[in-house]
């Protein structure tokens, strides 16, 4: 009786530890019943250069120090030659420690166009967008964006502190387990621990990934398919769109009266027949 309770009492310090974990920023609890003070982790602080090009830039831009900023760009550029915009803009990614993650190439009406999505290290990234400026012969469109997960990271950062706290304890308690029901309870929550760890390192590993490198998507367009612009009228388009309408509606029309004629004509022809016989009885029956 006394070797199931201490069994029991065994697996419930445990389970409190595992709860205490899941808990986020709770304090870990110690097997005397007492308190660990719980560990704060220190934000990580990404530093980015500043260049002379910052004060051309939008104030979402300008990064405060000690944060962990994404940035991303979406820019359409007109270029005077696509196929050499391609390779300088290549160069220039890797020049600058970075790399093109996706490219695609096409034409319309035989002018060649394409599009590049580049990562290009954090404190480069002005630099990047300004020698893409530079580059084009007209700026079609620029947006730019940037989300600050320092708190997320941080957060994080507390919560794996406290896992990776929780899971050692648990470990002891493996270490320490006498009969085989314990071994395989404690290594369950064992387990269960380890997938939550490994589970936040990828996150953090994300967060840091993705605030290293920002990403330029960059779309560049031929001067004669960015200048192309409809006429505000044209009589002989507007004739060409106006027999294509008639020739539409005339076929709609055709369409209509074979469908009637096959699908109603059967019906009719039988009910002009049947009409024509009760006439004819009819003049029979009046002589």
């Amino acid at each position: 009786m006394s070797r199931q309770i201490c069994a029991s009492t065994f697996i419930s310090l445990v389970l409190v530890l595992f709860l205490a974990a899941c808990g986020g920023g709770a304090a870990t609890v110690m097997p005397d019943g007492q308190r660990a003070p719980q560990a704060t982790a220190p934000p990580v602080v990404t530093q980015v250069a500043s260049s002379a090009t910052d004060s051309a830039l939008p104030p979402l831009l300008s990064e405060p120090p000690g944060h962990m900023i994404i940035k991303d760009a979406q820019m359409e550029l007109v270029v005077s030659d696509v196929t050499l915009a391609i390779s300088q803009i290549s160069q220039m990614a890797a020049d600058k420690g970075g790399y093109v993650l996706e490219s695609q190439s096409w034409s319309v009406a035989g002018q060649p166009q394409a599009s590049l999505r580049l990562a290009v290290p954090a404190a480069t990234f002005e630099a990047s967008l300004l020698f893409l400026r530079n580059r084009a012969t007209q700026v079609v469109k620029e947006s730019t964006s940037g989300q600050d997960v320092s708190a997320e990271y941080v957060d994080l950062q507390t919560r794996l502190t406290n896992l990776e706290a929780t899971s050692a304890r648990v470990r002891q308690f493996l270490a320490a387990a006498k009969t085989v029901e314990e071994s395989l309870k404690v290594n369950a929550q064992l387990t269960e621990l380890e997938g939550q760890i490994a589970q936040i390192k990828g996150q953090m590993q994300y967060y840091e990934g993705r605030s290293a490198y920002s990403t330029i998507f960059v779309q560049l367009n031929s001067p004669a398919t960015a200048s192309t612009a409809p006429l505000d009228w044209d009589p002989a388009h507007t004739f060409e769109r106006a027999s294509a309408v008639l020739v539409n509606f005339s076929q709609g029309v055709a369409d209509l009266l074979i469908w009637l004629f096959v699908v109603f004509g059967p019906f009719a022809l039988v009910g002009l027949i049947a009409l024509f016989i009760v006439r004819w009885f009819s003049r029979k029956l009046v002589r």
